[in-house]
């Protein structure tokens, strides 16, 4: 992994403090840093860089070109980017409870990436940065 991680994602890493050993952290409405609809929740936060590693390594395995998936054309879906079909500028950093991943996209800023999300059936933008992301939820006990 060649891309520097957010200041932010260190800091959570390092304390734990999004670390849970049951539920998931909720949305505190349901629309992304955009204004689209969103339904998902924070399950699972890599727990240190080395998780990251292997769950970033996994998604150009679990993603792979075929009929479906691939295609140059872009869902008609809130948020839908084109599906990712070269992962050296992807970061997994997390997943929702169906197992989904929470991606930081480098493609187009390197210093600041966003933040993308597979939503079942495409890949979509949820927020700006690693930051604004975090303020989507409600992190209480």
């Amino acid at each position: 992994m060649n891309q520097q991680l957010p200041f932010r994602l260190i800091e959570v890493i390092k304390t734990g403090e999004l670390n849970r050993t049951v539920g998931s952290w909720q949305l505190k409405q349901n629309v992304d840093c955009y204004g689209n609809e969103l339904e998902t929740e924070l399950s699972e936060v890599c727990c240190c860089v080395e998780d990251i590693q292997c769950a970033t390594k996994q998604l150009s395995q679990d993603f792979v070109l075929d009929d479906d998936y691939g295609s140059d054309d872009v869902a008609d879906y809130p948020g839908a980017i084109r599906d990712i079909t070269e992962f050296s500028d992807i970061v997994c950093f997390a997943f929702s409870a169906d197992g989904a991943p929470f991606c930081l996209d480098y493609r187009n800023n390197t210093k600041e990436p966003t933040v993308i999300w597979w939503d079942d059936i495409c890949w979509r933008l949820v927020a700006p940065n690693f930051s604004a992301f975090l303020e989507l939820f409600v992190f209480r006990s």
